[in-house]
């Protein structure tokens, strides 16, 4: 009797365990939702940003052992925007969706997805003219056509989490700040 009930315990003790919680609202709302921050300068304004941290020297990767100088705008677009971004979609993908979450993790994917794609086509051909140092206005124009085709997809994706995730916020007295 007394090896039965530890044997319950200890598999009761396992399928708790084995089972994850549920997470908390400010985790849904951070992880799918406040992390958009990082698209804040998605487009032209992240590549000048890029070419000033050239500049001071401060163009960065990271692998597994820490961050480090990058060699060129397609290294640090690999090894930093689109490996954080892969970090990014790991966590939101971890949410244990709820019927009230499932809707805003699956547009925090969508966007998220959607700009890890422009990382990986768009940001790096451009990203190759830079490297190659092709003429400014060749740079110039394979922003402005990048950013003529994916803005209107981008802010509709965009438009579609917040518009999921400030009432959530507010059910939840999420204090969400908008500018």
């Amino acid at each position: 009797m007394k090896t039965t009930n530890i044997l319950i315990a200890f598999l009761l003790l396992i399928v708790l365990q084995s089972c994850k919680m549920e997470n908390t609202p400010e985790e849904y709302f951070d992880i799918s939702a406040l992390n958009t921050n990082l698209f804040m300068e998605f487009g032209s304004k992240d590549f000048e940003t890029m070419q000033q941290n050239k500049n001071a020297n401060q163009l960065i990767a990271f692998d597994e052992k820490g961050t480090f100088p990058a060699k060129s705008y397609e290294d640090h677009i690999l090894r930093f925007k689109v490996a954080y971004l892969n970090q990014s979609i790991k966590k939101i993908e971890d949410l244990k969706p709820t019927e009230e979450t499932k809707p805003m993790i699956d547009a925090s994917l969508d966007l998220f997805n959607f700009v890890k794609k422009k990382y990986e086509t768009d940001y790096i051909e451009i990203a190759r003219l830079m490297d190659k140092k092709a003429p400014k206005e060749t740079v110039d124009k394979a922003i402005a056509d990048m950013e003529a085709n994916a803005f209107p997809v981008f802010e509709a994706k965009y438009k579609k989490l917040w518009d999921l995730a400030l009432p959530y916020a507010k059910d939840h007295g999420i204090d969400v700040k908008t500018f």
